[in-house]
């Protein structure tokens, strides 16, 4: 009569931990497949672009509605500056003129100095740079509005300057990128050329991915 060897048994502290890790890789799993962009792409999600109704450089009410289904990128800009706006315009400038044929994407440029800068101004300014109105728009509205937009929507710093420098206005020089669906995707440093470079390669993904581009 041959005995047979007692099965090896597993101690139920050495279970429960193994239980806990196999939960833990599920739920890591889970987590990941919901983080996952159903656009194809592997931007994160920042969270949604602030509501606006401003004004254009045509004089025309603009909103964020305006910009639905649409993939866009912001910046922040106003014409008596002296420093690096003229730089931050140069570069959405080339990008809108790379990406023309790109359809579905849209260029904003928030104007900071709404004192001096009316919708004419504006205008006159857009025409400088070449810019195409149905494309890109420059948009008016009052200072503390502006300023709550930059701060509180999109979470960028904007100050005064001293006001007889080439900067009186201190803002951020980041593009800001955004989806078809109001979230931003993405902000990239608008006075070096690589992280424009990165953008445009960003917002072409995103423009791809939209189900009806217009």
């Amino acid at each position: 009569m041959t005995s047979e060897a007692p099965s090896p048994r597993v101690s139920p502290a050495l279970a429960t931990t193994l239980v806990v890790l196999l939960l833990a890789v599920v739920a890591a799993v889970a987590w990941l497949l919901m983080r996952r962009p159903s656009d194809g792409t592997d931007l994160p999600r920042l969270g949604a672009a602030p509501a606006f109704d401003l004004v254009s450089e045509q004089g025309k009410t603009f909103s964020h509605a305006d910009l639905a289904g649409k993939v866009w990128i912001a910046d922040f800009i106003f014409t008596r500056c002296g420093g690096s706006c003229p730089i931050l315009s140069a570069r959405m400038a080339a990008l809108a003129e790379r990406m023309a044929g790109v359809p579905g994407v849209r260029f904003v440029s928030f104007d900071v100095d709404p004192e001096y800068d009316t919708p004419d101004v504006l205008a006159e300014y857009g025409r400088k740079l070449g810019a195409d109105p149905a494309r890109w728009t420059f948009l008016h509205g009052e200072r503390p509005v502006i300023r709550a937009l930059i701060k509180d929507g999109f979470k960028l710093a904007i100050e005064d300057g001293v006001a007889d420098s080439v900067e009186p206005i201190l803002h951020s020089t980041r593009f800001v990128l955004v989806d078809g669906e109001g979230t931003i995707r993405g902000y990239y440093d608008g006075m070096e050329q690589p992280p424009v470079d990165e953008l445009e390669k960003d917002a072409r993904a995103l423009a791809a991915a939209l189900k009806e581009p217009r």
